[in-house]
Parts: C-alpha cells; structure tokens; sequence
C-alpha cells in the first residue's frame, strides 16, 4: 500500500500530476512571484509579502470575510499551499493555483444573489446563496 508524501488532511491537486514539484524555497517563491502576475492580468488585487500573497477581493464562498491567501515554506514539502475557508490546498505550480483560484474570480465578477452585494463586493458575512440559484 502506497503511502501518501502529504501531510494529514491535505489532499494533492490531480492538476499538479504533470508538473514537478518546487525543489527549492527559491523556485516556489518564483512560482508565487508568477501566480501574483496571472492574478493581476486577471484584473485581481494581490499584497505580495515574502512568502505570502493575500488576495484579499476573492472569497472562499458566501459570508467569506478573510479572503484567499497563498504561502509558500521554507523546508520540504516546497508548494504554493492556498488557503480559503479553512483548507489548505497544496500546488506545485501557479497555473495549477491559478486554475484552482478561476472560479472565484469568476463568482467575484457576478453580484450575489443571496445577500446583494455587487460585483467584486465581499458578501454580508451571514450571507447565503440562493438555494434556486444553484
């Protein structure tokens, strides 16, 4: 029985099969470096800080209030790990992170329905979607 190289409870995209993992703490950072670059040719608003990039516009869902974030570590296992909504994601690269990310930025370009809010516009934080909707 194989065993797993991820960390418990965290589950590898089946995105990242064709692609290498980072082997440095350098090409990850590159990684997020380009990721920050897809985000914002997306017409996404990024904060790059070392090692971390907050996008801050996107939300994991309805009543999401602390938006995405994406970190890279410094030891091995090296990922761009997105964090939205209490799970961590691991990607071995940005377009895998970016594809990953392409929903929402999708839903942040439509208003709510559930509570309102306008295009590109956080959700109330007791929003709910529109069961009809769906």
């Amino acid at each position: 029985m194989p065993f797993s190289t991820h960390p418990v409870g965290i589950v590898a995209q089946a995105e990242d099969a064709a692609y290498a993992w980072p082997a440095t703490a350098a090409a990850t950072d590159a990684e997020l470096a380009h990721l920050a670059e897809l985000l914002t040719e997306a017409g996404v608003t990024v904060l790059p800080a070392a090692g971390v990039l907050a996008v801050p516009g996107l939300a994991a869902g309805p009543g999401d209030t602390a938006g995405i974030r994406v970190r890279t570590t410094s030891n091995p296992p090296h990922a761009l790990y997105v964090i939205a909504a209490g799970s961590i994601t691991p990607h071995a690269c940005a377009d895998s992170a970016f594809a990953h990310l392409h929903p929402l930025i999708e839903a942040a370009a439509r208003p709510c329905d559930g509570c309102g809010a306008e295009a590109s516009k956080p959700c109330n934080p007791n929003c709910l979607p529109d069961p009809w909707n769906d």
